[in-house]
């Protein structure tokens, strides 16, 4: 049974008029006090009420019953308001990452310059979990949308007032800055591409340009001291690296036509720059480039002070990974900071195919337990020369540093392309850099052929 107003305002009414009755006849059924507590105050003068004074008594409750309906229906509407809220932000498309992460259980260094803590990052550890508010914000596939879209996509105004709320910033040229939470998540989902951070490099957020970190570049001197003797001089052991951030770009160009009629264009644009980009990073930090290297990180197959086993050869074993770990053994990197082996897939390949060695015998070859034991990364970025001669690395990687700064640079090209063939570009760039604290902790695996 449901009441609504009507039912429960003659109900007040036969409440008052029974309670008048007995009021009026010396006999309240309520105390005195408690009628002029809940309002009631003529029913609780036993003897002088009157006709209008039950009438204004039932008037004043029916007024605190509809003041008392409407604030609650206000509340309830509020409630629903931030339930719809809610629900429309959670059936956003997320960027890489959950948010989860406990921010505590990161590295902490200090930044000497900005006189900062330095939040120092595994591969599995989150920077947009360090950021206020990080489940409020938009992936950026849906950002990139606007982007290209404009004024063009269905829901545009609110794509705006996201950017707007964003805080994303725009430039006389068209570009535009992300920051923030919304740059810490396309960070993220780099590094979750990337082969080098999977295998162990740590990630370091710069605030500048330059960031000076401290790296090892020898094993100190120990001795054993006597009373009064001189204490035996030694070469400096630390020495200093610095992180240069260095600009890498991409450009992806897609028809309009595409732009405006494609349901998954947001995961598309997310995915096809993200990728693209975190390839190129990787290769910059194995290997360089061989065009206008000042402008690119410095690969680790040309560190210098780094272990190296070479002219490997065809290999009809996996002796050559058993040699690098020995040489990284050798140079005191403890075992089990021994990581990825990091190749190119065509090393898997020729690994995979490998037989027994006895006649007639096509058993594949088990490797040692230790090198079994070994993770391997197999990436495209890894050096493959001529397409038979490969180069590996094994290394305690966590003695590699990618610094990034915290800023994410999108500029749409419209102008150049829309004229000659309706093409809209984006163009997305960003700065790294990388750094060995510790030379001797990588081991390159050299002329592998495949």
């Amino acid at each position: 049974m449901k009441l609504n107003r009507q039912s429960l305002t003659l109900g007040l009414v036969a409440l008052f008029a029974v309670l008048a009755v007995f009021a009026i006849a010396g006999i309240p059924l309520i105390p005195p006090d408690a009628l002029a507590g809940i309002g009631a105050v003529p029913l609780a003068m036993s003897g002088e009420v009157t006709i209008k004074d039950l009438a204004d008594s039932v008037l004043d409750a029916n007024k605190r019953l509809e003041n008392w309906t409407e604030t609650r229906g206000r509340q309830i509407d509020q409630i629903v308001e931030r339930l719809d809220q809610a629900e429309m932000k959670a059936n956003r498309p997320r960027l890489g990452g959950d948010g989860t992460a406990d921010p505590a259980t990161h590295e902490t260094w200090v930044d000497t310059k900005a006189q900062q803590p330095l939040p120092v990052l595994a591969h599995g550890q989150s920077l947009r979990a360090l950021e206020p508010k990080a489940s409020d914000v938009p992936s950026m596939g849906r950002v990139l949308r606007g982007l290209v879209l404009g004024g063009r996509a269905h829901d545009a105004k609110q794509l705006e007032q996201e950017r707007k709320a964003m805080a994303i910033s725009s430039d006389p040229a068209g570009g535009y800055t992300v920051a923030g939470v919304l740059a810490s998540q396309w960070i993220d989902l780099l590094r979750a591409n990337m082969v080098l951070s999977k295998a162990g490099a740590l990630t370091i957020p710069m605030s500048a340009g330059e960031m000076t970190l401290a790296r090892v570049t020898g094993d100190p001197a120990v001795s054993w001291h006597g009373e009064n003797a001189g204490i035996t001089d030694s070469e400096a052991t630390l020495g200093a690296v610095t992180l240069r951030a260095k600009t890498v770009v991409c450009l992806v160009k897609l028809s309009l036509e595409l732009s405006q009629d494609s349901s998954n264009i947001e995961q598309i644009l997310q995915s096809t720059i993200t990728s693209a980009m975190a390839n190129a990073i990787d290769s910059a930090g194995i290997n360089g480039v061989s065009t206008n290297a000042s402008v690119a990180p410095s690969g680790l197959t040309s560190l210098a002070g780094r272990n190296s086993v070479t002219s490997i050869g065809a290999p009809t074993s996996w002796d050559f990974a058993i040699d690098g770990m020995y040489e990284l053994l050798a140079d005191n990197v403890p075992s089990d900071r021994i990581g990825a082996m990091v190749a190119h897939p065509a090393v898997w390949k020729k690994m995979a195919k490998l037989k027994t060695g006895i006649t007639n015998d096509n058993t594949p070859l088990t490797a040692p337990d230790e090198v079994a034991k070994l993770p391997k990364l197999w990436t495209t970025a890894a050096p493959l020369a001529g397409g038979t001669t490969a180069t590996g690395i094994i290394a305690n990687w966590r003695d590699l540093l990618f610094g990034v700064r915290k800023d994410i640079n999108v500029r749409v090209l419209q102008e150049t392309f829309l004229g000659s063939n309706l093409q809209i570009a984006v163009l997305a760039y960003a700065r790294v850099d990388f750094a060995a604290s510790r030379a001797a902790s990588f081991c390159t695996l050299e002329g592998i052929t495949v």
